[in-house]
């Protein structure tokens, strides 16, 4: 009977430290995979644009554009674990005014190629800068006149506030500047006495800020 009873204890002891064993060793291997980082973002924007003007060289004064409403899109590919490139269009449909200038209405539009660079990855709400080099388009009512393209660059500041694994809210400021060329005719049309333009600027930077709010989706 002794002989079985130790042979029970060795058994049980046997079993006791083999439990031990696999309950210290489980943690080290059953650790949760790694989520996957999202490639790539889509980000409608609503937003308010101000500014933009023209100095008029035949009348001598400035002509401006209305603060108006505007939106975007930004569709951004993951670049590193800090970085993105990205695409962005933003437009504003308003209207041009000056004394000596009857009312246009008038489409801005940008289409720029930059990227975003986190500034603090560990804070809840993650600022941001972003930028980019492209083009701006002037849309008069054709009636008044033809469109415009010249050459811009953009730069913004914003905040990205991630509410889950796929979304997140994103609020920006971004200011857009088109140099334009000395001597330059804007909004020209043709008509029986010839050619016709709207504005004739000398030497002019037109400038705009948007304010932009705009919920991300990444996948």
């Amino acid at each position: 009977m002794r002989g079985v009873y130790r042979a029970g204890c060795r058994g049980a002891l046997r079993t006791a430290l083999l439990g031990a064993a696999v309950l210290v060793s489980a943690p080290a291997t059953a650790e949760p995979p790694a989520r996957e980082a999202q490639q790539f973002e889509v980000s409608p924007f609503i937003g308010y644009r101000v500014g933009g003007s023209f100095k008029s060289i035949d009348a001598g004064q400035h002509v401006e554009l209305d603060d108006h409403g505007s939106f975007a899109l930004a569709l951004d590919t993951r670049a590193d674990e800090s970085t993105q490139y990205e695409l962005f269009y933003g437009r504003q449909s308003t209207v041009l005014r000056g004394d000596a200038l009857a009312p246009v209405s008038i489409d801005v539009e940008y289409l720029h190629i930059g990227g975003t660079v986190a500034l603090d990855e560990a804070q809840r709400v993650k600022p941001y800068l972003a930028g980019g080099l492209g083009i701006t388009r002037f849309s008069p009512d054709p009636v008044r006149g033809h469109e415009d393209t010249h050459f811009s660059v953009s730069l913004a500041l914003g905040l990205r506030v991630p509410l889950s694994s796929h979304f997140s809210l994103r609020l920006e400021g971004r200011g857009l500047l088109t140099p334009v060329n000395t001597d330059s005719a804007l909004f020209c049309r043709s008509d029986q006495s010839g050619a016709l333009c709207q504005v004739r600027v000398r030497g002019s930077s037109f400038f705009q800020f948007d304010f932009l709010a705009g919920a991300a989706y990444a996948f």
